[in-house]
């Protein structure tokens, strides 16, 4: 298969590198000899052709003139194509006329490339219109009328009633959500009326109160209600503008701008597709040094491709391509394993560097002063007992779950076909890999340099938009402004939290119940890893975050923990999905992959898994941040 070039194909000149990368694992090589029918007229149609090499005859068996023949196909020409959008039987006979190399795609697979790619439905209606002319088979009215009917019928009542139905709901869940805001709010203003509490201290906590309420039922966009809570803390005159949205000029707010630029950038090179093929290439073709290589490519490009979303929708299709490449069922424990590995590698191990995610530099922007270990290699350093805990213990969780049925391996020529129709490095991808080594590098020597790694992030920002593989058009489309937005109003918000003099109220009144911990830090930060999951089953990450470290940082130099150690115990923890919309990186890796490798309810063994296995990798770590210094 590596032998064949690809691109060269009339079929694929609409795809770009990276589609045809993806393609070819779906593709069947036959090697077929002179004189075998390929399939004959009236058997089921359940697959494309592509001549690569040779020729075969295309005819019609009439039972009255014999045999017709209606043409001679050679190289780069495909057929087959007009039983799969049909849907009819075949049309004609096709018989080898010499030695042929073909390639087969299933008609799964074909229809799927038809959905993705409108110019190739264009390609085979013209080919279809001409293939019906030749054979004089035009269908009748009848035929016409019924065959889109199956397809895209309608029914207007069952829409509107859908419709009706749907903003019914909607307004029920506003008004249910007004209605307990409402009496949630009034009654704890009374609450805290009584107790004392000041004006600003009652303003703030009502705040917070209602934002968490409308984030649980998730009824206006997050980082709206997140811009409102500074803006109302202006309005209520608790705060200054300038403390309220102080976060917009926070160095975390830049990184996280910085980094979300990187990702722009590699995110169409294909560049994180390329290097997770050249490290699955150096691994076992089976299905244990597969799976572990695709949750270590995953680990080892997460400082590369700084954002989990960008990681979980390119690497998908790779993780697709492997389990139809070993020819694995759906939903078989094979492709859930493939998958989960996937899920593993590519989405939850952000928390282990600084540059993982934008939300990294959320939580950062959270912690007062930052914590100790604010350089790139000090995160990299504390995250490290707490990363490896998790990612070998996950790793051997979804082995020992998920093994294949059957002995299965990836042919190493379907990699390297796939690494040739990528083609040479791209002057793009050259650029991209060389703008974030050069800013890991500088990440990590920044004890030497001193230079902010927000700056260091801006700088890689600006190189790669210069160059012009950072392109303007990608800037306002594949960076998420909503989440920057979110980001400076919360850190913003914390501001004004921490100036108000609530956070040392809190304090005094927690300070009692802390004696629980007194003696046993461990059990203190595994509780507030279960509390992190508890609290994301009702919130986003970003808000969800954001409560629990609100919660928990007050009460933390009381007990000698270090405010970053809990920012990574947040980070480590809100990625559950026992809820299917808890996680948005799960959801990516379900619809990257078109529902093709598992459904919800085959991962539930190993969501529930993932809390223990968090909580232990917690546990586990503390004596070392202990020898850090970072618990006292």
């Amino acid at each position: 298969m590596k032998q064949i070039n690809f691109s060269a194909l009339p079929l694929f000149k609409g795809l770009d590198r990276i589609e045809i990368a993806k393609l070819i694992p779906s593709l069947i090589t036959e090697h077929v000899h002179a004189g075998a029918d390929l399939f004959r007229q009236g058997d089921p149609g359940d697959s494309l052709l592509i001549i690569v090499k040779g020729k075969v005859s295309v005819f019609l068996e009439t039972g009255i003139e014999g045999v017709r023949e209606l043409a001679t196909l050679g190289h780069g020409e495909c057929f087959g194509e007009m039983a799969l959008l049909t849907g009819a039987p075949r049309s004609a006979t096709v018989r080898t006329l010499t030695d042929a190399t073909l390639l087969r795609l299933p008609k799964e697979n074909f229809d799927e490339l038809l959905k993705k790619h409108h110019s190739l439905s264009v390609h085979f209606a013209g080919v279809l219109a001409g293939r019906l002319s030749s054979v004089n088979a035009v269908p009748g009215p009848d035929a016409v009328a019924d065959e889109p009917g199956a397809y895209f019928h309608i029914d207007g009542d069952a829409v509107a009633k859908g419709k009706g139905a749907g903003l019914e709901l909607l307004k029920n869940r506003k008004i249910i959500t007004f209605i307990l805001l409402v009496t949630l709010c009034s009654l704890s203003t009374l609450f805290m009326q009584h107790a004392g509490f000041s004006f600003s201290h009652i303003v703030l906590l009502e705040l917070i109160l209602a934002a968490t309420i409308i984030w649980s039922f998730d009824i206006i966009p997050y980082h709206a209600v997140s811009i409102a809570l500074p803006m109302f803390a202006v309005l209520f005159g608790i705060s200054t503008t300038e403390r309220a949205f102080s976060g917009f000029s926070r160095p975390y707010w830049f990184l996280a701008l910085g980094v979300f630029a990187l990702s722009a950038a590699i995110f169409r090179t294909g560049l994180l597709y390329r290097l997770a093929l050249l490290i699955m290439l150096r691994f076992p073709g089976n299905y244990f040094g597969q799976t572990f290589a695709l949750a270590l490519a995953g680990f080892i490009l997460t400082p590369l491709i700084p954002s989990a979303y960008g990681r979980s929708i390119l690497a998908s299709p790779i993780a697709v391509t492997m389990s139809e490449t070993m020819r694995l069922k759906k939903d078989s424990p094979g492709t859930i394993g493939i998958a989960m590995a996937c899920l593993l590698g590519f989405g939850h191990m952000s928390f282990m560097f600084m540059n993982g995610s934008a939300t990294c530099a959320f939580v950062m922007g959270l912690i007062p002063g930052g914590g100790k270990a604010v350089s790139w290699g000090g995160w990299l350093e504390a995250a490290l007992p707490l990363g490896i805990s998790f990612f070998l213990m996950s790793y051997a969780a979804i082995i020992l779950l998920y093994r294949p049925d059957k002995p299965t391996r990836l042919p190493p020529e379907t990699v390297e076909a796939q690494l040739k129709a990528l083609g040479p490095w791209t002057g793009k991808e050259k650029v991209a890999l060389a703008t974030v080594i050069a800013s890991i590098a500088a990440f990590a020597t920044e004890p030497l340099h001193h230079l902010n790694e927000a700056w260091i992030a801006m700088f890689g920002f600006l190189f790669v938009f210069a160059t012009g593989t950072l392109e303007e058009k990608s800037i306002r489309s594949d960076m998420d402004w909503s989440f920057l937005i979110a980001l400076g109003a919360m850190v913003g918000f914390g501001d004004v939290l921490a100036e108000s003099g609530l956070v040392n109220l809190l304090v005094s009144a927690i300070n009692p119940y802390l004696q629980l911990f007194s003696g046993s830090k461990t059990l203190f930060l595994m509780a507030f890893s279960l509390a992190v999951h508890l609290v994301r089953c009702a919130l986003p990450l970003t808000p969800g975050l954001l409560v629990s470290m609100l919660a928990a940082i007050p009460v933390l130099s009381s007990i000698g923990i270090d405010p970053f150690v809990t920012g990574l115990v947040a980070l480590a923890s809100g990625n559950p999905w026992i809820l299917k919309q808890q996680n948005s990186i799960y959801r990516n890796v379900w619809k990257a992959t078109e529902g093709k490798l598992f459904h919800h309810e085959d991962t539930m063994k190993i969501a529930l898994l993932h809390v223990a296995i968090v909580t232990a990798a917690v546990g586990i770590s503390v004596p070392y941040w202990e020898h850090l210094g970072l618990i006292r």
